[in-house]
């Protein structure tokens, strides 16, 4: 099982972080990172936006990456990694944790944050204005999960590392299919 990493205290840095942001429950950050929070749930706002961005031609090729990449990151870290390493949750590990939402399954690494980094990649990979806008979203989820509590800030990270490859991965793929079957650049 992996567990949290220590400074040079002999502390964990990592439960430090968590407790600054616990510390700061109960002030009207609440109710905004809730709803950031809640947004990544399942991969919803992803999965409505890859198939929002299918439907239209000029973002197709996003659109398709997006969702090939939401499904791999899934795989890879909600079925694999997340059952493989079998990190609990901080607030298991340290019942002074304010957490403001309960997860049952294991922490390591964040689903929220490698959903949202392979979809918003994803996207910036094809159109760097509405990809970076997506960033930003991505961000904000995965630093939510840590705001309420429930991931490690190596989760985060290692879930954002996980859904940035996952977008690598699909975008070349995609790639690979229009230049293979699509059509030829003299026929456009």
């Amino acid at each position: 099982m992996l567990c949290t990493v220590k400074d040079e205290n002999g502390g964990f840095m990592e439960l430090d972080i968590l407790h600054f942001f616990s510390d700061m429950h109960g002030t009207f950050f609440d109710r905004i990172v809730l709803f950031i929070t809640h947004l990544g749930d399942n991969g919803f706002i992803w999965i409505l936006l890859s198939l929002f961005f299918l439907l239209m031609k000029k973002y197709r090729k996003a659109g398709i990456s997006m969702a090939l990449s939401l499904v791999l990151s899934f795989i890879v870290v909600n079925i694999t990694v997340k059952n493989l390493v079998m990190r609990e949750r901080p607030f298991v590990t340290d019942p002074t944790l304010d957490n403001l939402v309960y997860e049952g399954s294991f922490s390591f690494p964040s689903g929220h944050a490698s959903a949202s980094f392979a979809a918003a990649v994803s996207l910036f990979i094809w159109h760097k204005k509405e990809g970076a806008a997506a960033l930003v979203l991505a961000v904000m989820i995965a630093v939510s999960r840590m705001y309420v509590c429930v991931h490690y800030p190596t989760d985060v990270i290692t879930g954002a590392l996980f859904g940035t490859a996952a977008a690598l991965v699909s975008a070349a793929v995609v790639k690979c299919i229009f230049e293979r079957f699509g059509k030829k650049k003299t026929e456009i």
